[in-house]
């Protein structure tokens, strides 16, 4: 892949060796994994290499190999567990942390630099959270030990060090709970549990109370109930009492639904997980919740539908998470949007998607209850809730639409090339318009500025009237080129999808972005017209890379 991106254009190049050192590394971590004769790897790499050879160069390329690449891993990662579980051996753990940690935080490798910060987040912090895993299962089980590593990498996403430290504290706790640790052991473990508090004080009491759980489970308890009085506090001065509540509990119910039917099992687990869920300070981010909820995530139950059914939700959630953010997709909360591809946002934020997860969760649970025995195998159950995932994001694809443009061009619009117009033969009907655009030298724009107007017009001279704004519908292009990033004065809302381009001798992640406008009833219209707004600099332009209509 580098050498047949060589041959090609400055930004085509760039893409090519991007995507040839994801490749490769995906593929390393797959090598470690995949049993003889290696499947996988050897008919992955053959794929990637003619993706990248075979496409054009952009988004779509990008999308593809990605795709292919995680679903190799997890294919690669399910036959091998499948042939080791419950034991979780370090051979398998640090490679499947390493190839999650390539697909979750892939952004890393674009023009990976030998910085000591790149070096710990690629190369240390993955290992140090399998070895964390691997501990964990030798007294919880691979089972329950994957699912506890698996929701910290989808709260983070990935192996930050917030996250890796929780799950460090866990395992050092777990340690001390050991009968057989000589007074050295422990107060090597004692030491590590208590680390996270010289990272964070705040996010690090909580991982510390978390860890202490799985050694004195009624003392961490005692200690959780002020200790989450005091953090409450903290965390609810800036934000307020009841919003701090709602979001621990809304996160622990989208990640965690299984836990709740675990109350029997580990009371005392699930009790300060709780706790602590709710009132830890989310510094630097949500990934400072990880220690409780990775605890939460050791109280599910080990065997039976719940536990498959919690396994199968998590491992979708992971998967859809590694897939938004990655190239081309770059999503800035992956969780987020991995739930709405399930229709669970529907733009109504965490608060309902973690209600539809706890209304749908026992729904599944009566279900296979009343499925006969024979068939109740816990691959039967994983498979039927996958199953059921994908039929719910086939049901919440966008309808079909007619794009206007071919894939990958775009139309440039600036004073010398005012307009874009599209004429049809015939009245189509008509209920959205999408567009895909992205602006070059907006970034001195004021958030909210006019850029364009959207007209639709029909020959008795009826239109609709739509404008199209810099900061809510599109944004500038070069958004992540770090000089434009720390000037700008335009905030440009989340890309729809980035793409490797490459201006003024350096490759970036440029985006484009998306916005639509729903008619309140569909009508027939002839013509679509798309104008750039009279009085911007003279150095803005507009690029449409897609203009669709829906019916």
């Amino acid at each position: 892949m580098a050498a047949f991106a060589a041959r090609e254009p400055a930004a085509v190049a760039a893409e090519g060796l991007y995507l040839a050192v994801l490749s490769g590394a995906a593929l390393l971590a797959v090598a470690f994994l995949t049993p003889s004769p290696a499947i996988e790897l050897g008919a992955g790499a053959v794929l990637a290499v003619g993706c990248v050879w075979a496409l054009p160069a952009g988004p779509g390329r990008g999308a593809a190999v990605t795709l292919l690449l995680t679903a190799l891993l997890a294919v690669a990662a399910a036959r091998r567990l499948a042939s080791c579980l419950p034991e979780l051996p370090l051979d398998v753990a640090v490679p499947l942390a390493l190839g999650v940690q390539v697909l979750l935080r892939g952004d890393l490798l674009f023009q990976p630099q030998a910085s000591l910060r790149t070096l710990v987040a690629l190369l240390v912090l993955p290992p140090a959270g399998a070895v964390a895993a691997w501990m964990l299962a030798r007294r919880h089980g691979g089972g329950a030990a994957l699912l506890a590593a698996g929701t910290v990498l989808v709260l983070a996403p990935g192996w930050n060090v917030a996250a890796t430290l929780g799950l460090i504290a866990l395992a050092a706790g777990d340690q001390l709970a050991r009968t057989d640790l000589g007074w050295i052991g422990r107060g090597a473990a004692f030491l590590v549990l208590v680390a996270p508090i010289a990272w964070e004080p705040g996010s690090g009491l909580a991982a510390a109370a978390a860890g202490l759980a799985l050694w004195r489970p009624r003392l961490a308890l005692s200690l959780a109930v002020p200790l989450a009085a005091a953090l409450w506090w903290v965390s609810s001065r800036g934000h307020g009492f009841a919003p701090v509540l709602f979001a621990g509990i809304a996160l622990l119910s989208l990640l965690l639904p299984g836990a709740a039917a675990s109350v029997r099992d580990r009371p005392w687990w699930l009790a300060t997980a709780c706790l602590l869920a709710v009132a830890a300070p989310r510094v630097p981010d949500v990934s400072a919740l990880a220690a409780p909820l990775a605890l939460a995530a050791l109280a599910v139950r080990r065997s039976g539908p719940v536990a498959v059914l919690q396994r199968a939700w998590t491992g979708s959630l992971l998967g859809g998470t590694a897939l938004l953010a990655a190239y081309p997709w770059l999503r800035a909360e992956p969780l987020i949007a991995a739930a709405g591809l399930a229709g669970l946002a529907s733009g109504s934020g965490l608060g309902r998607q973690s209600l539809a997860v706890l209304v749908l969760f026992p729904i599944f649970f009566l279900f296979f209850k009343t499925v006969p025995e024979s068939l109740r195998s816990p691959l039967r159950i994983a498979g039927a809730v996958v199953a059921a995932i994908f039929l719910a994001i086939v049901l919440h694809l966008p309808g079909d639409g007619s794009p206007l443009l071919p894939p990958e061009t775009g139309v440039i619009l600036d004073p010398a090339h005012p307009a874009w117009a599209a004429a049809f033969a015939a009245p189509r009907r008509m209920g959205a318009v999408v567009v895909e655009s992205s602006l070059s030298g907006g970034a001195a724009l004021a958030d909210g500025t006019p850029v364009a107007k959207v007209r639709l017009r029909d020959d008795a001279g009826r239109s609709v009237l739509w404008i199209l704004r810099a900061g809510e519908g599109t944004g500038e292009w070069a958004a992540r080129r770090p000089d434009v990033e720390r000037t700008a004065r335009l905030h440009s809302p989340p890309a729809w999808i980035s793409w490797i381009a490459w201006d003024e001798g350096a490759a970036f992640f440029a985006q484009r972005y998306r916005t639509g406008w729903i008619l309140k009833e569909p009508a027939r219209f002839t013509h679509l017209r798309v104008e750039i707004a009279r009085d911007l600099p003279a150095d803005v332009s507009l690029t449409l890379h897609q203009v669709e209509v829906r019916r």
